[in-house]
């Protein structure tokens, strides 16, 4: 499934969110399976409410939107590319120890500043990789392979920081 062309939306990383919201809220409407009476009619409609609240969910996450648009443009996989920036393990080993020890010491101004760390370290992943789609998309000189692979490995440092940022309390 492409999202973008569900939404008609170009193939890119910045999306104008009030766009997507409108063409969102048309598709469903659209396609709302309280619209027809037939059966069948009902069932299809269903399917494609349903592939419909997929591809929002996908594009209204900046991950998962960077994620699938790299799988469109021939990039690789999650599964396939697991490579990560040097040390980023060795400083989530670090900082996940630190966030330990502050929740069992219950020491809010850490686990406060370790928050606001996450969330810098979010904002500069997505950053990066918005700006590789940039670079990508201007492109037109034949092999974006290097580009394609440096998105990869900053989707994968991103979804550390996410998972990070899932697991915190509070």
């Amino acid at each position: 499934m492409d999202p973008f062309a569900l939404f008609d939306l170009p193939r890119q990383f910045e999306l104008d969110e009030g766009q997507l919201h409108e063409r969102f809220i048309a598709a469903s409407a659209v396609n709302h399976p309280d619209r027809f009476t037939d059966t069948v009619q009902q069932a299809e409609a269903a399917e494609r409410s349903a592939a419909i609240n997929e591809a929002h969910v996908i594009l209204t996450d900046m991950e998962r939107r960077a994620d699938c648009l790299l799988g469109l443009l021939g990039g690789p996989a999650k599964g396939d590319d697991k490579s990560l920036p040097p040390d980023l393990l060795m400083e989530m080993m670090e900082v996940r120890q630190r966030m330990e020890e502050a929740v069992s010491g219950q020491d809010e101004a850490t686990l406060a500043e370790l928050l606001k760390w996450a969330e810098q370290q979010r904002q500069t992943y997505l950053g990066r990789i918005g700006e590789l789609f940039r670079q990508l998309d201007s492109r037109n000189d034949g092999d974006s392979t290097p580009q394609r692979k440096a998105i990869r490995l900053q989707l994968n440092a991103l979804r550390y920081i996410q998972r990070m940022l899932d697991q915190m309390p509070g």
